[in-house]
C-alpha cells in the first residue's frame, strides 16, 4: 500500500503517513510555536537487525522528544521497542505518550485543521508584507485585530491561516480560532527549507 506524505517547513524529508492520526499530530506539531523542529526516521538496529520504526521526534523549547502514538503504533512493535531504540539512538530527552483523544482534543485539532486547509493559498508578496510588518511593529496582536489592521488584496483571515502553515506567524490554537486568537511573529527562520506543504 503507497503511503502519503507529509511536508512541513519544519521538516527536512517528507514524512510517509498511513493513518489520519498520524497527519493531525504532524499538523499540529507544524502550527505548534514551541515546535521548532520535526523529524522523521523509518527504521533502527535493535540487536544487529534493522528494524522498522516509523519514529517521530519533535525538538522544542525544552528538548528533543520521541512520540508515540499508542492508538497508532505499527502492529510490528506493539510494544514500541523500536521507538525506545530510535529515542535512545537519537539523543531524545525523553518519550511523549499520545492517545487519540489526545491528539484530537478539542478545538485544538479543529482548528489546526481549518487552518492547515489553507496550505496552498497564494498570496501577492505586497499582501505578506502588510501583514508582518503589522505584527513586527504592533507585537503579537488579537486576530480581528490583526485583520483589521492590514490593507490586503486576498482577505486577511485566509492569508494569515496560510502565513501560519508556513511558520511565518505562530497562531495560539488552543481555544480555537476566536477573534481574540493571539497572532504573533513566526521563527521561519528554524525552517528546514521545505517551500510546499503536504497533505
Amino acid at each position: 500500500m503507497q503511503k502519503n506524505l507529509f511536508i512541513s517547513h519544519k521538516a527536512s524529508r517528507a514524512i510517509p503517513l498511513s493513518n489520519n492520526l498520524t497527519r493531525d499530530f504532524l499538523i499540529q506539531a507544524t502550527l505548534d510555536g514551541d515546535v521548532r523542529r520535526i523529524e522523521y526516521q523509518n527504521s533502527v538496529i535493535i540487536d544487529e537487525r534493522i528494524v522498522a520504526a516509523d519514529g517521530i521526534i519533535v525538538e522544542r523549547f525544552d528538548g528533543r522528544f520521541a512520540v508515540d502514538l499508542v492508538d497508532a503504533r505499527p502492529a510490528h512493535d506493539p510494544t514500541a521497542e523500536a521507538l525506545t531504540q530510535l529515542a535512545f539512538a537519537r539523543k531524545c530527552h525523553g518519550i511523549i505518550e499520545l492517545r487519540a483523544d489526545d491528539v484530537r482534543a478539542e478545538p485544538r485539532c479543529s482548528a489546526a485543521r481549518e487552518v492547515w486547509s489553507h496550505r496552498s493559498v497564494r498570496m501577492h508578496a505586497d499582501d505578506r508584507a502588510e501583514i508582518l510588518e503589522a505584527l513586527e511593529d504592533g507585537g503579537p496582536a488579537g486576530l480581528a485585530q490583526l485583520a483589521a489592521s492590514v490593507v490586503t488584496r486576498g482577505e486577511a483571515r485566509t492569508l494569515i491561516y496560510a502565513l501560519a502553515c508556513e511558520g511565518a506567524v505562530e497562531l495560539d490554537l488552543r481555544c480555537g480560532l476566536s477573534d481574540d486568537m493571539i497572532v504573533r511573529s513566526g521563527y521561519a527562520g528554524f525552517s528546514a527549507g521545505l517551500s510546499a506543504y503536504g497533505i
